[in-house]
């Protein structure tokens, strides 16, 4: 038995599906009160028209921070892939954000302890990773460094890390994944998903910031083949392309027939920009689109090499273009963007 936490999410709809689609039999985990919409979303993408009921996972009701609900969701397993995270640059998320990403894990890790699992595979975050010099190459040696400049969700998965390192110090075989950022068939208005309809719907603005990016099916595929070939205590960078978030709209623009954002947003206006969206978060009482963290990623330049992961495994990312076209057709056949 195979368990996928996080399974209503992006990344976690499309692991359970992954593993499906290999004949395996899967343990999905969720939030009682977890809506089932993107995981149906992204199911119907790989089993249209299918009533085969080995194509379905078992649900199970289980938290991250409930013990007593792991312990029986891990009953009987074997394999466990953590994709449950929270992904926020909000400030008020970030005491929310870490007991989930790093307390949540450390449940994870320590219940597969508990129960003898034989393979963990933990999704972390290229965020996770330290930053090099100039035009220097990020690899998994990267050494982190603590900097005012790392955001709360950085800190929380590096954390999350080292939960997962000190399992594998008490015997829990262990593999790491640091994904770039993951673009796929999802809902459209959360995660990176939301940049495709930000972009139908308009986007006048663009960065020259670079940044790591991968199709999502690259990186269920590479965490199947990590857990298959037992790539135990060593961690992989996953980033298909590295390319300007200019490129990326520009790129996106075209496939969806519309205008290309045309305002550039240098450093200073990127200042500007969070500071006025604080403030009016704070009158709507909402929280703002962009906020100080994510003003100032968007100006970011890194580079991040998978070289380790493509020779190890001789893994062959998809073109990122390819991918663009392919998440493109889905969002202009499903007429919806709810």
């Amino acid at each position: 038995m195979i368990l996928v936490s996080g399974a209503t999410g992006f990344l976690g709809a499309h692991m359970v599906c992954r593993l499906l689609q290999q004949g395996l039999t899967v343990r999905a985990m969720k939030r009682s009160t977890s809506s089932l919409d993107e995981f149906n979303l992204i199911y119907a993408t790989y089993f249209e028209n299918s009533s085969d009921t080995s194509d379905k996972p078992e649900w199970i009701d289980a938290d991250v921070l409930d013990i007593p609900s792991l312990n029986e969701a891990f009953s009987g397993v074997t394999e466990v892939y953590h994709c449950a995270a929270v992904v926020s640059f909000h400030p008020s998320d970030k005491e929310m954000m870490h007991r989930i990403n790093v307390e949540g894990t450390a449940n994870m890790v320590n219940t597969a302890l508990e129960h003898s699992v034989s393979k963990f595979c933990h999704v972390s975050s290229i965020a996770a990773i330290g930053r090099s010099g100039k035009n220097s190459a990020i690899t998994e040696q990267t050494a982190w460094v603590t900097s005012k400049h790392n955001s709360n969700y950085a800190i929380s998965k590096y954390k999350a890390e080292l939960e997962v390192w000190r399992a594998a110090e008490e015997g829990l075989p262990v593999t790491i994944v640091n994904p770039g950022v993951i673009i796929g068939v999802g809902k459209w208005n959360r995660g990176t998903c939301a940049l495709f309809k930000m972009v139908w719907d308009g986007l006048p603005f663009y960065t020259l910031g670079v940044n790591g990016y991968v199709d999502v099916k690259d990186v269920t595929q590479a965490m199947f083949l990590l857990m298959e070939n037992k790539c135990f205590n060593e961690r992989f960078i996953l980033v298909g392309q590295n390319i300007e978030n200019r490129q990326f709209m520009f790129s996106v623009s075209e496939l969806l027939k519309k205008r290309k954002p045309y305002i550039r947003i240098n450093k200073q206006l990127a200042e500007l920009a969070w500071r006025l969206y604080a403030i009016w978060g704070f009158i709507t009482q909402k929280q703002p689109k962009i906020t100080r963290e994510t003003a100032r990623a968007s100006q970011n330049t890194y580079w991040y090499s998978s070289e380790k992961i493509t020779k190890q495994l001789a893994f062959n990312f998809t073109p990122i273009n390819e991918t663009f076209t392919y998440i493109c057709h889905h969002f202009l056949k499903q007429h919806h963007y709810d």
